[in-house]
């Protein structure tokens, strides 16, 4: 059996067995590769330290095509975005951003867009220089596009006018319709324009950079977090109750970041468990 190496993204890790850990990774080759690590638990080696979630690795892998369950044979660690698990409010995001992609991503779907957009996702958290609510969003809105459920909100669908400040939101269309043009039928979610606002602001190619400068309510990023969950619910057919993401909004309101990098500890901690 051939074995090949890659650099991957560490999604999700979780015991097995008394000394091995089942671990899920982003590849930009393969897309989600999950493997067994054995005999890793509880050593303090290299290779089980890489195996920790949201770090960049170089993973080597026994390849099995056909086969759901790899076999991981050694991992290096690349860039362990330390600093995301220094503030759990970061941390709980960032981890909602990897589960996502463990719900709605199936194993054959190539990665390569997906794969460097986690990338500059994770080193933007790191480097704390954008709300980490905002960036979440900013992922799912080019995730949706990435799946092919991609979000036309730039103008309404009925007439090409512009927005209205009550819209509704046609999941099956992927599309907005101002309250003049809006047609009963399908699953759909009324909204605000401000909330079509911020989503589309997010969902540009400079969507990292925009979330460390758009302002938006409370309100509208409860909304907006709202339509992409049911967006990507609807044609995943897939339930998406994040356990991060709960963390995250536990946590209270939002916490002020800072450009230069240095956050305030409002809500330091550890990272959220699996």
């Amino acid at each position: 059996m051939p074995y090949v190496a890659f650099d991957a993204v560490t999604l999700r890790s979780r015991l097995y067995s008394e000394s091995s850990r089942i671990v899920t990774f982003l590849t930009r080759e393969e897309g989600l590769i999950t493997g067994i690590a054995k005999g890793v638990r509880g050593t303090r080696s290299r290779f089980g330290a890489a195996l920790e979630p949201l770090q960049h690795v170089r993973i080597t892998v026994s390849m099995r095509r056909g086969r759901d369950l790899q076999t991981v044979t050694g991992a290096d660690l690349l860039h362990p975005w330390s600093r995301i698990r220094e503030d759990l409010f970061t941390a709980a995001y960032a981890q909602a951003a990897a589960e996502l992609l463990t719900r709605t991503l199936w194993q054959a779907h190539p990665g390569e867009d997906l794969y460097e957009l986690l990338l500059t996702i994770l080193q933007t958290y790191d480097e704390g220089l954008a709300d980490p609510q905002l960036l979440f969003l900013c992922f799912g809105m080019h995730l949706v596009a990435d799946l092919g459920y991609a979000l036309d909100l730039e103008a309404c669908a009925g007439c090409g006018g512009e927005l209205t400040e009550q819209v509704t939101v046609s999941f099956s269309e992927g599309a907005v319709r101002c309250a003049g043009c809006y047609q009963p039928g399908g699953q759909v979610l009324r909204t605000q324009r401000d909330t079509i606002r911020l989503l589309v602001a997010l969902g540009r190619p400079d969507g990292p950079a925009a979330a460390a400068s758009v302002k938006a309510s409370t309100q509208t990023r409860r909304e907006a977090e709202r339509l992409l969950r049911n967006h990507l619910e609807y044609h995943t057919d897939t339930r998406l109750d994040l356990n991060a993401l709960r963390l995250a909004e536990s946590l209270g309101p939002r916490r002020r970041f800072r450009r230069t990098g240095n956050r305030d500890d409002s809500h330091s901690g550890t990272a959220p468990p699996e």
